[in-house]
């Protein structure tokens, strides 16, 4: 049986695959091209086989050097994961917590800063791709969805509700908002990733999709409710998301129908033991806020 290569010519082979172009690989690895290309020799010369053709744009895989590179990739991912992980274990490392944009900034920041004693070493990463704990290292992650993440546990924190919100004044401006008919007179909020939350509150309102005066359509939930504060437009808003402004008068209940959003916020994180403890302090104290939050909407 052969033995392994040295793993800098793996890495190698890892990011020339990555680039299929000797150059860039060179200037990642810090290398000359010459060193690369001499690297790949002894690999290619070991097997028996070539793994890269060139092209005239750079280089393509040969079947051989595809399988090889999507092993080799895999293997030193997961060895680069791992060592992160056991390098920052330990009292001092932080619990590392994923997040969507809205829950952290609208929720979770505000409610961790009041306890900061307890929870001081924890690190909140805010993203909007799919969760991945293999590539972020991450403990746990607060996703929305259906509750479908295979091979994660998966602990239910809330149901997502909707209500129509806006500034005090735009509720008393020379178009009031007394009912769903009155919406075709303002400006209508909302995010580009939800772009079905008006027709859920419609149904929930027993009315047809509301047609404002315009509909505005913005980068985000966040700055939706930024806008909504701001100026003369309607929004929907998980109330849980906005109550700072709701307490403040910044923002008020435009129409008192409350619908049920498409989907829930959960708690990810993997299988076993270890992360279960890892995570169980946080996991607690986010239930139970969660808890108390939700007997003030009620």
């Amino acid at each position: 049986m052969q033995a392994l290569p040295s793993f800098n010519h793996l890495r190698s082979f890892q990011v020339i695959g990555h680039h299929l172009n000797p150059v860039h690989a060179a200037r990642e690895l810090n290398l000359s091209p010459s060193t690369l290309s001499y690297q790949l020799g002894i690999l290619e010369e070991r097997l028996g086989v070539r793994l890269f053709i060139r092209t005239g744009r750079g280089l393509a895989f040969t079947d051989a050097g595809r399988e090889l590179h999507g092993e080799v990739d895999r293997c030193l991912r997961q060895l680069w994961t791992a060592w992160q992980r056991v390098a920052v274990r330990g009292a001092s490392a932080p619990l590392i917590v994923n997040s969507l944009p809205t829950f952290a900034m609208h929720w979770l920041l505000p409610r961790l800063a009041a306890v900061q004693e307890q929870f001081s070493n924890v690190e909140i990463r805010v993203s909007i791709s799919a969760v991945d704990f293999v590539r972020d290292a991450l403990d746990c992650a607060i996703a929305y969805g259906d509750g479908d993440w295979p091979g994660l546990r998966c602990d239910f924190l809330r149901a997502e509700k909707l209500i129509t919100a806006c500034s005090p004044t735009t509720r008393t401006a020379k178009a009031p908002l007394v009912g769903v008919a009155d919406l075709a007179h303002h400006t209508l909020l909302s995010a580009r990733s939800r772009p079905e939350d008006w027709a859920l509150w419609a149904e929930a309102a027993d009315s047809p999709a509301p047609a404002g005066e315009r509909q505005l359509v913005l980068a985000s939930r966040i700055v939706v409710i930024q806008a909504a504060c701001e100026s003369l437009r309607v929004a929907v808003v998980d109330p849980a998301m906005v109550r700072a402004e709701l307490s403040a008068g910044r923002l008020v209940q435009a129409l008192p129908e409350v619908a049920r959003g498409k989907g829930s916020y959960y708690l990810l994180y993997p299988e076993g033991e270890e992360a279960f403890a890892r995570v169980g302090a946080f996991r607690a104290w986010l239930l139970a806020e969660l808890a108390v939050e939700e007997t003030r909407i009620a």
